[in-house]
């Protein structure tokens, strides 16, 4: 990929927001003249993509860098603010879990409040909690692809919902034989289509264990709209000014067991998974 091809990439296919390029370094440990090399390198394509994007009129979203070095990371957002794009992508590629907070914060510390910050490997609750917290906007909703793909429904809920909820799981397993003769919706209180008569955990375990297609796409559509309202609900827990008390509630209540889904992780951004990742269909 060259500044060139990007700009022909999203000539042609147009989106609706564009990810400037970006010398990402995948593995946990480099040395700092590699980190280095690394803010450089995005820095001049950038403002190269920058230059090419004028004509297209799309809004960049720029990479902010640095890896594991603190003063590159923000060199990277302090040099990146200063030029003109509509956003940021906070990259964290090839980083630990327990160490993303304080490299999330020394980025976002040196950006500006005004524009988005995204993020990637950031889907679990907790996690996009804890973005949330260190200053993050915008996450990608692979938590609910993944979910589905293990036959997961999501039921968990937050702030002011959290009291509709009369579990300690965020996910119900409908692979388990135990709902075969459950007659009723995946969230009694879900307005999703999945949730709606005549759909029921029965149905659904029975469209999973027949390899019936329509099994995840309701399954889908449902986890889809659940993680919805959990940011809805994030967002009016945000205007009432009692996000954090309301996420201390949501970490007290809901408890991780040995088959979550939240122990998957996005190994396909070189964020380490706890284990390999439950397929579809069980033997």
């Amino acid at each position: 990929m060259t500044p060139a091809l990007w700009a022909e990439a999203v000539n042609a296919y147009r989106p609706d927001v564009a990810a400037s390029m970006a010398d990402t370094i995948t593995d946990v440990v480099w040395k700092s003249k590699r980190i280095i090399k690394s803010v450089d390198r995005s820095l001049r394509w950038l403002d190269e993509n920058l230059t090419k994007s004028k004509e297209l009129d799309i809004p960049i979203f720029a990479h902010v860098m640095g890896h594991t070095n603190i003063e590159e990371r923000i060199r990277s957002a302090k040099e990146t603010s200063e030029r003109d794009v509509q956003g940021f992508v906070v990259n964290l590629l090839g980083l630990e879990h327990d160490s993303l907070s304080h490299f999330i914060r020394a980025s976002t510390d040196n950006l500006p409040q005004n524009k988005p910050r995204l993020v990637y490997g950031l889907s679990t609750p907790e996690k996009i909690l804890e973005g949330i917290s260190n200053g993050i906007d915008l996450f990608d909703g692979s938590y609910a692809y993944k979910a589905t793909q293990s036959g997961r429904a999501i039921i968990f809920k937050f702030g002011r919902d959290l009291h509709r909820s009369s579990t300690q799981q965020k996910t119900i397993d409908l692979w388990d034989p135990r709902f075969s003769q459950d007659f009723e919706p995946l969230d009694i209180t879900c307005g999703c289509h999945a949730c709606s008569r005549p759909h029921s955990k029965a149905y659904i375990h029975h469209l999973l264990d027949a390899h019936e297609m329509l099994g995840p796409l309701l399954l889908m559509s449902h986890n889809v709209y659940q993680l919805d309202q959990f940011m809805a609900a994030i967002r009016k827990s945000i205007e009432s000014d009692c996000f954090e008390q309301d996420k201390e509630r949501f970490t007290r209540h809901f408890t991780e067991t040995e088959n979550d889904v939240d122990e998957l992780d996005v190994e396909s951004l070189s964020i380490r998974a706890k284990k390999k990742r439950t397929t579809l269909y069980k033997q």
